[in-house]
């Protein structure tokens, strides 16, 4: 089992008074600690035009981790490939693996957000077959070698990129997706498969990973066993449950319901979700449950919600020292 965190930088300034340039601190901060702790890596969001997420450029702050950090891999999760020139994430993703000395692993993901499409004047419709010809460049822009491309929404005429990632040919590489139709295809692509735990029961989590693995051994690519799993989920460690939960519960039922404008109680959350927040001992119980379906990299999200800086140093802290010990 590895272990990760991952930052999705929702922001609340109607409920907080952390600035952006405060928060973006903290989080440099905190996956230093998560080095320090020894965790096997380190993850940012994109997301663009709203508080729900506010780090654009996931490139750049892991550029900034790199000049701060030794071992840590260090991933994006993800880079929604349909609203960008893939020539440019080609180009931002390569200087972050060089600057890193080879530490970054590359989710991809093809987008959800209305907002986000409309703002870059890109329609939602096409994100699938924008995500697939993304990639087919990618590709081919890491290849090495002058290429060529015409497809329907980008066309490129010998050339070749002056910078390439250190880790050839491509980049440890993960598509995220949360529905069996998406797990579906990314398993018959021979991809590997990054999921979301916080939006799912444990035992729908686990028919999307069942469905992912059946696929792609059928089709052919090897031993599902044998790859690399992760999926984040909500996490919170205390001395005590009670601290835990005191902690935790607030933020956790704030950041499940702003997207949706709800007010569903904690403890509905709770049941229907299954956040991993509770003592060591309790932790540890949760992630043996989640490696039994098949999880191997478990990403914690530990700063969500306005959950002050010193509580995710503190459940850093408490994970580092009791929990991977006991689960790796």
């Amino acid at each position: 089992m590895k272990f990760s965190t991952l930052t999705i930088f929702d922001h609340y300034p109607n409920q907080s008074s952390r600035t952006p340039h405060q928060f973006y601190n903290e989080v440099l901060e905190q996956a230093v600690r998560a080095e320090e702790m020894n965790f096997d890596g380190v993850w940012f969001t994109e997301h663009h035009f709203a508080d729900f997420g506010i780090n654009p450029s996931p490139a750049v702050m892991l550029a900034a981790v790199s000049q701060r950090t030794n071992r840590i891999r260090l991933g994006v999760g993800v880079s929604v490939l349909p609203l960008h020139n893939p020539l440019r994430i080609a180009e931002d993703y390569a200087v972050v693996d060089l600057l890193s000395n080879g530490r970054l692993d590359l989710g991809l993901g093809s987008g959800y957000n209305q907002k986000e499409f409309d703002g870059y004047n890109v329609s939602l419709e096409d994100k699938a077959e924008r995500f697939n010809e993304s990639l087919e460049v990618l590709k081919k822009a890491w290849s090495g070698k002058p290429f060529s491309h015409q497809g329907d929404f980008f066309q490129y005429k010998e050339i070749k990129l002056s910078v390439q990632p250190i880790q050839a040919p491509f980049p440890p590489h993960w598509i995220a997706t949360s529905s069996e139709k998406g797990a579906t295809h990314v398993a018959n692509m021979g991809s590997n498969f990054m999921g979301l735990g916080f939006s799912k029961s444990r035992d729908e989590l686990a028919k999307l990973i069942d469905t992912y693995k059946n696929v792609y051994q059928k089709s052919g690519h090897g031993n599902p066993d044998q790859l690399e799993i992760p999926v984040a989920f909500h996490v919170h460690v205390g001395e005590t449950s009670a601290e835990a939960e005191s902690n935790a519960k607030g933020p956790y039922q704030l950041f499940m319901n702003t997207p949706h404008g709800k007010n569903i109680s904690y403890e509905v959350l709770k049941q229907n979700f299954n956040p991993v927040i509770g003592s060591p001992d309790e932790v540890i119980k949760q992630i043996h449950s989640y490696r039994e379906i098949g999880v191997t990299n478990f990403m914690a999200v530990m700063n969500f919600g306005g959950l002050e800086h010193h509580k995710v140093l503190s459940s850093l802290d408490l994970f580092g020292k009791y929990v991977i010990p006991a689960c790796k």
